[in-house]
This record gives C-alpha cells, sequence and structure tokens, in this order.
C-alpha cells in the first residue's frame, strides 16, 4: 500500500531535504522553540510537520539535473544560513529585553540573584527572566508567532533553493538591526533606571547630612522596593515598545530577505 505523499517525497527527495535544512535551522534559532526547555523529541517533530506542510502547499523548482556533492553540500549550507539568520532576527527582540533588564536588575542590587533560564539554558537574574516572560506573552498575544511562522513561509517564494546569496548590504543590515536591538535594550531600561538614579543620589545626601545613618542597610530596601515599583509602572512603555517592534517583524524579514538575493 502506497502512501501519495510518501511517493511524492521519494521521487523528489532532494527539494523535501532543502526544506527540512531550512525549517529545522530557523525552528532552532526563534524564541519559545528554539530553548533547551522544549525537549529535543518536539522539535523534531514540529520540523518534520511543518516540511511537510510546506512539501504539499508550496510549489518548488525541480532542483539541477548536474548537481553534485559538492553543490548539494553548498545549496544545504545556503538553506541552513537562510534560517538561521531569519531565526535569529526574531530572538534580537528578547535578546534587547534580556539586556535592558539585566542592567536594571543590577541597579536594583539583584545583579547575584540569579535563576536558571531554561529557554536560554543559562544562569538569568530575576529582573530578566520576568520581563523575558512578560515580553513573551505580549509577543504571543501580538501574534508575532504567526508573523514570524508567514515570514517562514514567504522565504521559499522569495528564495528559492541555491537562492542564498551573502551581500555587504546584508551584512550591514544585520549589523544595524543589532545596534537598534540595544536601543531597544536602553528604552526598556531607561525609566528604571533614572528612578533608581534619583533615588541614590537622593540617599548620599541624607548620608551627608546624616552620618549616623547605615547607608548600605538603608539603600538595599529602598532601591529593591523602588525599582519593583518602577518595573509595574514602566510595563505599558514595554508593551508599547513590544508592539510597535512585533508590528514591524515583517519589514525585517522583508528587507532580510531581499538582501539574500543575488
Amino acid at each position: 500500500m502506497s502512501v501519495p505523499l510518501i511517493d511524492s517525497i521519494l521521487r523528489n527527495q532532494t527539494v523535501f531535504l532543502f526544506i527540512l535544512f531550512r525549517v529545522a535551522a530557523f525552528l532552532v534559532a526563534i524564541p519559545l522553540i528554539g530553548g533547551a526547555g522544549v525537549p529535543v523529541m518536539v522539535k523534531m517533530l514540529l520540523v518534520l510537520s511543518m516540511s511537510f506542510v510546506l512539501f504539499q502547499t508550496l510549489s518548488f523548482a525541480p532542483p539541477p539535473t548536474d548537481l553534485n556533492l559538492v553543490s548539494l553540500a553548498a545549496a544545504l549550507l545556503g538553506e541552513v544560513l537562510i534560517g538561521l539568520i531569519m531565526g535569529m532576527a526574531a530572538n534580537l527582540l528578547f535578546s534587547a529585553i534580556e539586556m535592558g533588564s539585566e542592567i536594571v536588575g543590577i541597579q536594583m542590587g539583584l545583579g547575584s540573584a540569579n535563576l536558571f533560564d531554561p529557554v536560554s539554558n543559562k544562569q538569568a537574574s530575576l529582573i530578566a527572566r520576568l520581563q523575558s516572560l512578560v515580553a513573551m506573552l505580549i509577543f504571543l498575544a501580538m501574534n508575532g508567532h504567526y508573523i514570524v511562522l508567514e515570514s517562514m513561509m514567504k522565504s521559499f517564494e522569495v528564495l528559492p533553493s541555491f537562492g542564498f546569496y551573502p551581500s555587504g548590504p546584508l551584512i550591514q543590515y544585520i549589523m544595524r538591526l543589532a545596534g537598534e536591538m540595544f536601543l531597544l535594550g536602553l528604552k526598556v531600561a531607561i525609566p528604571v533606571i533614572v528612578a533608581l538614579l534619583m533615588a541614590n543620589v537622593t540617599i548620599g545626601i541624607f548620608a551627608r547630612v546624616i552620618p549616623q545613618l547605615n547607608v548600605l542597610l538603608f539603600s538595599f530596601p529602598v532601591t529593591i522596593t523602588l525599582g519593583l515599583l518602577m518595573l509595574g509602572f514602566s510595563l505599558p512603555i514595554l508593551s508599547g515598545i513590544l508592539t510597535q517592534e512585533i508590528s514591524g517583524l515583517k519589514t525585517v524579514f522583508q528587507n532580510l530577505l531581499m538582501g539574500m538575493k543575488p
């Protein structure tokens, strides 16, 4: 008994291999799924299911007839790079939130209070973990995962197999994205940093006026309490920034894909 899908894949196994490599690299790099907290078996099932759906849904040009081992390896490497670049572009958003939250945690005096983050598979501060979860919830509420998956599907239309061509403008655009993410992290951290700076200046003035005041014991509760309050008050700012960045993800993916075209 033959299954039409399996028979079609066996007849076009090279095309399916290209799809599989790009989807696998993409899912490894994106947030939510790419972290170590997701079991490997779940990732494999997602990669296979997405590859099956894309193979059945989209139309792909047949590979060249004179395909040898070297050109096949180069083409598969190109598919992996396409998936990784797109996934890392989506992950830059959460890296910016984590960077800004790390700065806030250090300013609050919680730089040594770390938790294991199963998503990034490393130690993260309490504030960074909290802000990352909030950012992830906003990302899902804004249908950011739909935007990411839709851009992945459109990448096969813009960049077919053997279509990867890295260029100077692509490198420059990636560097610009990284710079913008640093600015985004600072935007997230600035409200809390300014409030804590004013509090530290005030504590310093009190320490000069009242020498008997134990600044160390007095400053820790003040900075932690004020920092948590400012984090709560700055949630609308974080939501507005993330909403704007998520709505611009389509443009980011489109520019990346155009930069990878020959």
